[in-house]
């Protein structure tokens, strides 16, 4: 090959690190000087990179944080915790209703998961913590405009109610700079000079500040837990259920780790799964870990637990046995009275003589012969169920299913996640529902 004098050299590590390093560090100083200009208020620029221009005449529901600031707030609550008194001062009064709207997002680390908001004198609100730009631009696409949403529900198949926002708390280059911009999203959802959540804008000290440690995502939102379904789950679902001619729905019996938990949900947001019913002693859908995962898609998918159905069923047609989580109640019920077939993941051996043994465990069948239509009855409305990766399914739940079902792996692989297993089933489940739908 003739060499031209244009063939490149091999890259010089210490040279490119020097190259990547200097570019960070001028990028670092136009920060710098940016919201230098910007705190000094220096100029149009400065006004419009400091984002009062957003703010002015929105203070109702909006407002620039500066790390100072939270300072001020954490010293204020300080000395009004010790005084026990209120303040007639305007500046501490504008940044105590400052500190009611970021009190959520204090010290994240050292709060429970789940957070409580006393908003009446009877009622306390849970709420959940959304990290993560993308998972904020869902919430904010599709957050209630009217606290009463949850209650307004018309139809007999609706889809799930829209969640209430608390807050959102962003960088300001998140807020106001491409790719991002959440600002697009938010000014859509301002009617009448009025927003349904309080919009919070700072820069990274300020945000870490708050949460207690170095942010890495450029947003973060407080949510309503939505308990729509943990009052009307059992008529939404039989009603569901009753409309539909194919349902697809999950049952998780003792799921425990949220990140797997959030993942199951991402998924069954893709691929339409219609709910999910967790045992009793399944972790909570609304952990930050499990919303973060499921990048927001909790509020897209129906999700409720056993004693949430157990509420609107007549007490004489189950049992109150509690060692399943509730889950062979719910199982037998759709299987008897809403005839969905109830399908238990499990990785038994088809040779396994000791499964062979069991008369109690229903018959076993592969999710490669189901789809190959090898099997009788075919595949309806179904409910898969899956265990956790360390105890699986519990015996008693797997016995009062229609029939265990397994994937076919190679033969040095004897299990899969729980999220990886689920998607596979559900996907695999589902093309052999469209293709029986499709067929009838």
């Amino acid at each position: 090959m003739k060499d031209d004098g244009k063939r490149k050299k091999n890259a010089h590590g210490p040279t490119v690190n020097a190259l990547k390093r200097a570019k960070f560090e001028a990028k670092q100083k136009r920060r710098r000087q940016a919201q230098a200009q910007s705190n000094n208020g220096d100029g149009d620029g400065a006004h419009q990179q400091n984002g009062c221009w957003f703010t002015k005449n929105r203070e109702e529901y909006a407002t620039l944080i500066t790390k100072a600031d939270v300072l001020k707030i954490k010293q204020l609550r300080i000395n009004m915790q010790a005084e026990s008194g209120a303040t007639n001062d305007v500046g501490e009064e504008r940044l105590l209703q400052i500190a009611s709207w970021i009190e959520p997002f204090f010290d994240l680390k050292r709060k429970e998961q789940l957070l409580s908001s006393h908003c009446s004198e009877e009622k306390v609100e849970r709420l959940f913590i959304a990290e993560g730009t993308e998972t904020v631009r869902l919430l904010v696409q599709r957050c209630s405009d009217d606290s009463s949403s949850e209650d307004d529900i018309n139809g007999a198949v609706a889809s799930p109610p829209p969640v209430r926002m608390h807050s959102i708390l962003c960088k300001r280059n998140t807020f106001f700079e491409a790719p991002v911009r959440l600002i697009d999203d938010v000014e859509k959802r301002i009617s009448n000079k009025q927003c349904p959540f309080n919009v919070i804008i700072g820069n990274e000290d300020a945000i870490s500040e708050i949460i207690g440690f170095n942010i890495a995502r450029g947003a973060l939102a407080c949510g309503v837990v939505p308990t729509y379904f943990q009052t009307n789950g059992c008529k939404w679902l039989t009603q569901t259920i009753q409309q539909k001619t194919h349902v697809r729905l999950l049952a998780l019996d003792a799921i425990s780790d949220t990140a797997n938990l959030g993942s199951i949900i991402r998924t069954a947001a893709a691929l339409s799964i219609d709910a999910i019913v967790l045992s009793d002693d399944s972790c909570d859908a609304y952990y930050r870990q499990a919303v973060r995962v499921s990048m927001g898609h909790v509020i897209n998918v129906p999700t409720l637990r056993v004693s949430d159905w157990k509420k609107g069923i007549d007490s004489d047609d189950v049992s109150q046995q509690s060692e399943s989580g509730g889950l062979v109640e719910f199982v037998s019920w759709l299987r008897v009275q809403m005839k969905v077939q109830c399908l238990a993941a499990v990785v038994d051996d088809e040779n396994d003589s000791d499964t062979e043994k069991d008369d109690t465990q229903p018959p076993l069948i592969t999710l490669e012969s189901l789809m190959h239509g090898r099997n009788d009855p075919s595949l309806g409305s179904w409910c898969c169920v899956l265990g956790n990766e360390g105890n699986g399914i519990r015996p008693e739940v797997i016995a009062v299913c229609d029939n265990r079902i397994k994937i076919g792996m190679a033969k040095d692989v004897d299990s899969l996640s729980v999220p990886v297993a689920a998607a596979i089933l559900m996907h695999g489940l589902s093309l052999e529902g469209d293709r029986m739908k499709q067929t009838s």
